[in-house]
């Protein structure tokens, strides 16, 4: 379903994903890894119950958006799994093609940065490929600070690609002290 930029944003709605949002989501990132030039995978590798025992580890958040009923983006946040990283999280986004540019990513990223707050993560990071200047730019404009980048980490189509590492953190040193 097409919308024009400015009727679609009070049509969609931004919550936590569910087991039963497993088919949805698996579609959603499908479509975006069918592009293949925004995700590193090619092919989503969860099978749908596999995403929804994903969904059911409280330690982590998966947003979607839905409109009319069905998932057109996702957002995760994946808390590190050890004690020493506990304390920062792997943020990934995917929004369907005709639903970019409508400040959705940008919502769904300041709910999963309030939602990080909440739950003690001090550090948010992102991998986005050099090629993506309008992500790079959001990213930015939501106070995202360039960590570093691996040069020509990628290859897409037959041009290398930099893989951009970002970071966003949730409080400052003096906020600890």
């Amino acid at each position: 379903m097409m919308f024009k930029k400015n009727e679609q944003a009070e049509k969609y709605l931004i919550r936590r994903g569910v087991p039963g949002d497993a088919r949805g989501i698996i579609e959603c990132m499908q479509s975006v890894m069918d592009e293949k030039i925004y995700l590193v995978s090619e092919y989503y590798l969860l099978t749908e119950r596999g995403e929804q025992e994903r969904l059911k580890n409280r330690d982590d958040l998966t947003l979607v958006c839905e409109v009319n009923g069905k998932i057109v983006g996702v957002t995760t946040i994946q808390r590190g799994m050890y004690k020493k990283n506990r304390h920062t999280a792997s943020m990934g986004i995917a929004i369907k093609r005709d639903f970019r540019h409508m400040n959705i990513g940008t919502k769904m990223i300041r709910e999963a940065i309030s939602w990080s707050k909440e739950q003690g993560i001090e550090k948010i990071n992102l991998e986005v490929f050099s090629s993506n200047v309008n992500a790079i730019k959001a990213y930015r404009n939501l106070g995202f600070e360039y960590e570093g980048v691996r040069r020509r980490q990628f290859m897409i189509g037959d041009q290398y690609v930099d893989d951009v590492l970002m970071t966003y953190f949730t409080s400052t040193l003096e906020d600890k002290n």
